[in-house]
């Protein structure tokens, strides 16, 4: 059995096991970081509703790279910037590319 909880809180020591919960157990991994992004959908209901998408940085590079490549570079930055942020936007809709 397992005693050593002092850096842990009451869910390992109620359960004699280490949760292994981020915030929680001190021998949890940390997550990596991520973040989230609202998105409106339809709903079982069929209302509309608001939900959220999250991402870690490979996968929001991911999302972004597609959008990237199409991008036309002539225009600068300002084009690149567009370009992620209609990715970023539409990332769930008809205009996703």
């Amino acid at each position: 059995m397992t005693t050593d909880f002092d850096g842990c809180r009451r869910a390992c020591r109620a359960q004699g096991r280490h949760t292994l919960a981020w915030g929680e157990c001190e021998h949890a991994t940390q997550p990596e970081p991520t973040v989230s992004m609202s998105k409106i959908y339809t709903a079982s209901d069929g209302h509309p509703s608001i939900g959220f998408d999250t991402y870690t940085a490979q996968q929001l590079a991911d999302l972004i790279e597609p959008a990237l490549r199409k991008a036309n570079l002539a225009g600068g930055y300002d084009r690149l910037a567009l370009a992620a942020a209609h990715q970023i936007i539409n990332r769930n809709g008809e205009g996703a590319r």
